[in-house]
This record gives C-alpha cells, structure tokens and sequence, in this order.
C-alpha cells in the first residue's frame, strides 16, 4: 500500500507523517522507518522507529533510493511501514520520471508487503499517477 501526503511547502506534510508513523508502532508488528534528508525531525519521532537521514550515504538520484531500500530490506525482512519525507527536495524528477519512480515503488511494496508513506511537495495540480494513492 502507499499512502501520498501532497501540498506545497510548510502545510504539515511532515507533521502529519511524524504522527502517522508514531502512531503506527501501536498497530504495527514490524519495523517502521522514517528516511528523511536531514536530521530537523529526530526528536520527534519514536526513539522505536528506525530513524535514517539520506544526506547521510552518497545516493546521486531518486532511481538509487530503490536500490537501498532493497539494501534495507535484505538485512531486515521485518520492515513492515517506511516513511519516506521530503525526497523530492533532494531530487528534482520531472513529471514522467516521479510516475515511473511511484510506479517502482508501487511494484516494491506490493512483492514486500510493505506500507509507504510519502510526503510530496508540489506547487499546482498533482499528476494524474499520484492520485489513486492520495
């Protein structure tokens, strides 16, 4: 399953994942992470869910992020819920190339049975392949 938290910049996206993810660990049997691109939400999130800062290993482009998710699930085959916060302000995909990175991610959690979270910031109308999971 994945979840689209979209809106523009500062309207609670990241709050409101920061919430979700807390309060997941109450229903969840698995591992919960929260992959950020910095450190500002540390302190808020449940010393519980496995917190990772991208800006922290040397991933170039979105198409990388894939890969290390796999990474992550191959030591770790009780990740349940994955938290993804503010990915495309580490990397800038055009329209096509965010539809076909969800549809990745799409495939990722449905052989892995894993529940996504993205939050999205975007200016104006969302794409058309967003929108089944908003």
């Amino acid at each position: 399953m994945i979840k689209l938290l979209v809106g523009k910049p500062g309207s609670g996206k990241t709050k409101k994942m920061i919430q979700n993810a807390n309060e997941s660990l109450a229903t969840t049997k698995g591992t919960v992470l929260f992959i950020n691109e910095s450190d500002d939400s540390t302190l808020q999130i449940n010393h519980d869910i496995r917190y990772i800062n991208l800006s922290d290993f040397p991933l170039e482009s979105s198409n990388e992020i894939i890969p290390f998710i796999y990474g992550l699930l191959s030591t770790n085959h009780d990740i349940s819920r994955i938290y993804l916060d503010g990915l495309f302000n580490l990397y800038i995909m055009t329209e096509t190339e965010a539809c076909q990175w969800l549809e990745k991610i799409k495939k990722l959690s449905d052989n892995n049975n894993i529940h996504f979270e993205l939050s999205i910031n975007i200016q104006g109308e969302a794409p058309e392949c967003f929108k089944p999971f908003m």
